[in-house]
């Protein structure tokens, strides 16, 4: 059986300690290496970035709070990346 997608998009802010590392951040986010949720990078400036990505239906994306969550868990686990995440899960 085929498993489920589901598309969200990522708004992602630069925390105000961490500006200098911004650009940094988002470059090891959309790295290719990255399986559980590639993502791509929409458009970007020096402080926000909008990207776009999809992960497999499970718990994690009932609500756009508990996707959030697991990002930012799956972020700071990965590789200590210092963003601030907002998710839509476009359903």
């Amino acid at each position: 059986m085929p498993t489920a997608f589901i598309p969200f998009t990522v708004r992602a802010t630069v925390r105000e300690d961490h500006k200098r590392s911004f650009r940094t951040d988002i470059e090891r986010l959309t790295s290719s290496h990255r399986g559980w949720a590639p993502l791509d990078v929409v458009k970007s400036t020096d402080t926000q970035a909008l990207l776009r990505g999809a992960v497999p239906n499970s718990v994690h994306t009932a609500t756009d709070a508990s996707l959030a969550r697991y990002l930012q868990d799956r972020l700071v686990a990965d590789s200590d990346i210092h963003l601030d995440l907002a998710v839509s899960i476009e359903r």
